[in-house]
């Protein structure tokens, strides 16, 4: 079965026409060719493939620049220049007497009919090659059509998969991969790569890629100022080489040694979120393409929702950073601390590593309010913390519970060895009062171990805390914030 849809009319209107040559040619508006889309000719001289450019097709290109249809009758004198008026005849044609090209699809191709046998075509000749010319249109614009369509089909599918990923809460780095890998398919791309500048930063690194990404190239980081991909990072503009030139010394994506060929065509485009990162798409053929731009319309608009969804990933660790520690001292906050004590409960509890929670309380502290104002009292919160965090061993835990609370979390570590740290902070805070008359802080401090005290997450808190508020009771200095 004959797959050229062009070819059953071509050769149909030259044996009833009894032409020399029939030909329907298709306009590329981006190379602004000439392309044989169907041929029926007697000629030798013609090739079975011919492209020609709009300026160098002669006769061809008066059609398609102004419109309207040229019939020559008489053509036995241009016959020595034919090379020139029809320069499809490659090595020359003679005894043609007369042509008749129309346009097709206003502009979009042309369709061209010659004769040996009489001076031109008759009224009647002319009527059946416009109405062909009119049919050829419709076909075109129909199959230009439906292969537009099917490219935004595949544009459809590929956006409605990365939405169900991206909704379903799949992790950053690995909706980059198939970002990458599903874009680099529907451009007919070989390779795809995603990359990610920290704010700041002079380097970047991968963070999505096609699964032939030479692994090198996924796991170190790149300077910016280097390789097309650094180009793409400091340019507002996309980047499109449609052939790249390895003799050139700046054509390669990444370093000068990577394992990528350098022949084929590259594009690429920037993006950057509002907290600063700046994230780049590129991807790369091993052999040039025809570039299509309404899949690059299509990767744009979804490069734009990857930054959106960049920005929400890391507006979200923002956001938790804020909740995860206080803001006055630093420390982690009431929430924070205690989901760490509930992971470090969970991990002891499989590999029976034991652990100590302690809550340290200064007293009287509400009493401070009638001496000093709020900010001198938040001075003083960071003046105790910063002491804990000073007079305790690295890798112990620190949550601010409230403003005179404090939780410590001993990791790995028993009760009686915490209980001896501890014991040093017998007489801490004092020094924190030097500047305030009247009033002596007094740290009250608990603890419970696992799994010497409990082996239950629900009994933990109640206990330490039970032995705190017993603590209270050891003094005369009886206060409770």
């Amino acid at each position: 079965m004959d797959l050229n849809p062009y070819q059953p009319l071509v050769s149909l209107l030259a044996n009833v026409l009894e032409a020399y040559t029939t030909a329907f040619f298709v306009f590329d508006q981006k190379s602004r060719r000439l392309n044989i889309a169907a041929l029926q000719s007697l000629s030798k001289f013609i090739p079975r493939e011919v492209s020609l450019p709009l300026e160098g097709s002669g006769i061809l290109s008066q059609v398609q620049k102004v419109g309207q249809t040229i019939h020559l009758d008489k053509l036995h004198e241009a016959t020595s220049s034919i090379s020139l008026t029809l320069p499809f005849y490659r090595e020359g044609e003679s005894h043609i007497k007369g042509l008749f090209a129309a346009p097709v699809a206003g502009g979009a191709g042309i369709l061209y009919v010659d004769t040996k046998y009489g001076w031109g075509f008759n009224d009647k000749q002319q009527k059946w090659i416009k109405e062909f010319a009119d049919i050829l249109g419709g076909l075109l614009t129909n199959r230009r059509a439906k292969t537009r369509h099917d490219n935004y089909a595949r544009v459809f599918d590929v956006i409605h998969r990365l939405d169900e990923i991206a909704f379903k809460g799949c992790e950053l780095d690995n909706y980059c991969g198939v970002f990458a890998t599903e874009w680099a398919g529907l451009l007919g791309m070989d390779y795809g790569f995603l990359v990610l500048r920290q704010p700041g930063e002079k380097n970047y690194r991968v963070i999505g890629a096609t699964a032939n990404a030479p692994r090198g190239i996924v796991t170190q980081s790149f300077s910016a100022s280097k390789g097309l991909i650094g180009w793409v990072l400091q340019n507002p503009k996309n980047l499109l080489i449609m052939r790249m030139n390895p003799a050139t010394s700046d054509h390669y994506l990444f370093s000068p040694g990577e394992n990528l060929p350098h022949q084929g065509t590259v594009w690429g485009m920037r993006g950057q979120t509002s907290l600063g990162h700046e994230m780049a798409v590129v991807f790369l053929s091993r052999q040039p393409l025809e570039w299509n731009v309404d899949s690059e319309h299509a990767v744009a608009h979804a490069f734009h929702f990857l930054l959106l969804l960049l920005e929400q990933v890391y507006c979200k660790e923002e956001n938790e950073a804020l909740h995860s520690y206080d803001i006055c001292t630093g420390l982690f906050s009431p929430p924070a601390f205690e989901a760490r004590i509930e992971g470090i409960f969970h991990a002891s509890m499989k590999s029976n590593a034991p652990f100590t929670l302690a809550l340290v309380q200064f007293e009287p502290w509400q009493i401070l309010a009638t001496k000093v104002q709020p900010q001198r009292i938040r001075q003083l919160q960071r003046e105790l913390a910063a002491s804990l965090c000073a007079a305790l061993p690295t890798g112990v835990l620190i949550g601010q519970l409230s403003q005179n609370r404090f939780g410590l979390l001993f990791t790995e570590t028993g009760i009686h060895e915490a209980e001896n740290q501890l014991s040093e902070l017998a007489a801490f805070g004092k020094i924190s009062l030097k500047s305030i008359k009247g009033v002596k802080l007094h740290p009250y401090i608990s603890s419970a171990g696992f799994p010497q005290d409990t082996a239950k997450i629900e009994e933990l808190w109640p206990l330490v805390s039970s032995r705190l508020f017993a603590a209270f009771g050891s003094r005369p200095e009886k206060a409770v914030s």
